[in-house]
């Protein structure tokens, strides 16, 4: 199958996948920041588009977490929060369409 982690361009995009997510989960979305410098990547190779994102307030904040997830705390909003990659979470996935 031809599969990656999930790449969020628009807040109606984010919208639409948090429809059928559970509140108390933990899932990692395609962006990363593989040096810990604030160069985040989408895995498809999507531009990153700091105006468009969806971080929580006071994300990202750590340079030894390199990855994101998208999760919603105290059942509040959902949002992004970065990680560090070794973490067990869910994963979002797209996957190209399979014509039969």
């Amino acid at each position: 199958m031809n599969s990656h982690l999930l790449v969020i361009n628009t807040k109606e995009e984010q919208d639409f996948i948090i429809q059928n997510l559970h509140n108390r989960k933990e899932y990692y979305v395609g962006l990363s920041d593989p040096e810990g410098n604030g160069d985040w990547q989408w895995v498809d190779q999507t531009p990153y588009n700091a105006s468009a994102t969806f971080w929580h307030p006071g994300e990202p904040n750590n340079q030894w977490e390199r990855c994101v997830m998208l999760n919603n705390p105290s059942h509040r909003s959902w949002g992004w929060n970065d990680v560090e990659c070794e973490k067990p979470h869910w994963s979002i996935c797209k996957m190209m369409k399979i014509h039969l």
